[in-house]
């Protein structure tokens, strides 16, 4: 790695794919939709980075996915014939360090959580599918930012344009709908508490449901119960 302003820094360059190496040790799952996902972003867009190797060991740091997905694009089998130049971030670590920074990449403890209410107004302006917005992140959005209508790409953007008011009657509406929206939902919702987090993964566990998830719908919530029934 280079040394910029004290701070090591990766460097871009492009090696054969038989250098890499998956990382025997990976705790990431497989995760065949997301490959997918993916596959389709790469072939509309262009693959644009993130993938990190380690000269030291010649293992992947991060970006397990990102160079399956391209293993399946250029067909790689691993012989010669089928080799190819892939762009990485190329970093000297220690065993050690490569596998706590493999852990660190993908930990959502510290990536950033999205403002919602710019992201309802980043909604009109993109083609949701092609973001990877699933429904249950509308839900999440139309939860915590009542002043929006969700439906289609058309609908949200019509929305949008009946609440472009002027900053004092915005601020007016925004009181009178985060009022309206806290009377009308406190007979929508229903929390559980646990005493500890164990307790909690116990009962997600029970429902088969991802303990990350922090909000579910009233049919997701029934068809888990469902499927315990049959």
């Amino acid at each position: 790695m280079k040394t910029i302003n004290k701070i090591k820094q990766s460097e871009t360059v492009f090696i054969k794919r038989s250098l890499i190496k998956f990382s025997p040790y990976n705790p990431r799952k497989e995760d065949k939709e997301l490959i997918k996902k993916l596959k389709d972003n790469f072939k509309r867009i262009g693959f644009l980075g993130g993938i990190c190797w380690n000269e030291t060991t010649g293992n992947l740091v991060g970006g397990h996915k990102r160079l399956q997905t391209l293993d399946l694009i250029y067909s790689y089998d691993g012989t010669k014939e089928k080799d190819y130049e892939v762009k990485v971030e190329k970093v000297k670590l220690t065993i050690k360090e490569e596998k706590e920074q493999n852990i660190f990449l993908n930990n959502k403890n510290v990536q950033g959580e999205n403002d919602l209410e710019k992201m309802a107004f980043l909604l009109p302006d993109i083609d949701i599918k092609f973001a990877a917005i699933e429904q249950k992140d509308i839900d999440l959005i139309k939860f915590q930012v009542p002043d929006f209508n969700f439906g289609t790409n058309e609908e949200i953007k019509e929305d949008i344009k009946k609440i472009k008011l002027t900053k004092e009657q915005g601020i007016e509406l925004k009181k009178k709908n985060k009022t309206d929206a806290t009377k009308n939902q406190q007979n929508l919702f229903l929390t559980i508490t646990f005493k500890s987090g164990e307790e909690r993964n116990e009962l997600m566990e029970y429902l088969n449901i991802n303990s990350d998830i922090k909000f579910i719908t009233s049919k997701q919530f029934i068809a888990k119960i469902k499927e315990l029934n049959e």
